[in-house]
């Protein structure tokens, strides 16, 4: 409504003007009006964008408002007919540079609402992937490289895989790891636990990582603990009796983003290689730890004795197993 009371006085203006004007130099009125409204018409297609009704409403009344002033002021209807007409040419010129102008910024901005709705699943995609403050910065453009100097890493896996892939289908078997990778997906979720990727039958996760939000160890074991128990509900239901291993390791670690076009934030160091083999030690439905990550959890969960087992490419390690409360 603004550039419509704005050109509205523009105009009243603007033909106060023409009248003096006129009857002070004895010009024609017809004339000039045909100028003056070729003018006007011209900044109201422009000031009207994305108004073509309204533009409309506004140069035609305009325009029977001249008329009904050129009959009071006892124009000859021959002289009216003819300065309506080259009127008309502006304003059919008007018409379509207001229409056209309405039609780009309307392609623009659905073009914009388009690009913002593409941004968005683009953003959303990338934070399923990636850590949302890794994604920020690598759209910022840096070069993402950390240094944690104590993260608990948990490798989880299934029991005799190679076997159950024997005895379901496919189509079944993709059915029950989906099953596992959910639960273990909402067990992270609940205790603040970084899910890093999944490798066949394998769920990696870390706690104290860049995407974690619990302090590490103790959360690291009681997630461990839940996807054994929730995993021992499922297989019960429906009665295909999956187990699970769970390795844990705590120390340091380097992460950061690899690749080009399939991004991915990972975590490399001897931890990851350790806590892997520590997972291959465990007991079926068990969970093994190292002595780094045992005195963390000192208080927090209960763990046997320790063993001391020979880990291939790591030599005699001491770890302490402890086995999640299972409902009979």
């Amino acid at each position: 409504m603004l550039p419509f009371i704005a050109m509205t006085i523009a105009a009243a203006v603007l033909m106060a003007v023409l009248l003096r004007t006129t009857a002070a130099n004895d010009l024609d009125i017809t004339k000039i009006s045909v100028v003056f409204f070729g003018l006007i018409y011209f900044i109201a297609s422009v000031a009207f964008v994305a108004n073509v009704k309204l533009f409309l409403v506004w140069a035609i009344g305009t325009l029977g408002v001249f008329v009904v002033y050129m009959d009071i002021h006892g124009i000859d209807v021959d002289e009216m007919y003819h300065t309506i007409v080259n009127i008309s040419f502006f304003l059919l010129f008007a018409i379509f540079t207001n229409w056209e102008a309405d039609r780009r910024a309307r392609a623009m901005y659905v073009a914009r609402q388009e690009l913002n709705r593409e941004r968005k699943k683009t953003e959303k995609l990338l934070y399923n992937v990636l850590p949302q403050a890794v994604a920020k910065r690598l759209r910022a453009g840096e070069v993402v490289a950390d240094s944690f100097s104590d993260i608990s890493v948990v490798f989880i896996d299934i029991v005799g895989f190679s076997k159950l892939s024997k005895q379901l289908s496919p189509g079944h078997l993709v059915e029950q790891l989906n099953g596992f990778f959910l639960i273990a997906d909402q067990c992270a979720s609940r205790y603040g636990i970084e899910k890093v990727k999944t490798i066949g039958d394998c769920y990696l996760a870390v706690s104290g990582g860049t995407a974690s939000t619990g302090p590490g160890a103790k959360d690291a074991v009681s997630f461990a603990k839940d996807v054994i128990a929730e995993m021992q509900s499922r297989a019960k239901e429906s009665g295909i009796d999956i187990q699970l291993r769970v390795g844990i390791h705590s120390g340091p670690v380097v992460g950061g983003v690899v690749g080009t076009s399939r991004l991915a934030y990972d975590y490399w160091g001897d931890t990851m290689n350790i806590a892997s083999r520590i997972e291959g030690a465990a007991e079926p439905n068990g969970i093994a730890v190292s002595a780094a990550t045992y005195y963390q959890c000192t208080g927090a969960h209960e763990f046997d004795p320790p063993e001391t087992i020979a880990l291939k490419g790591v030599g005699d390690t001491v770890i302490y197993r402890t086995k999640p409360a299972l409902a009979d």
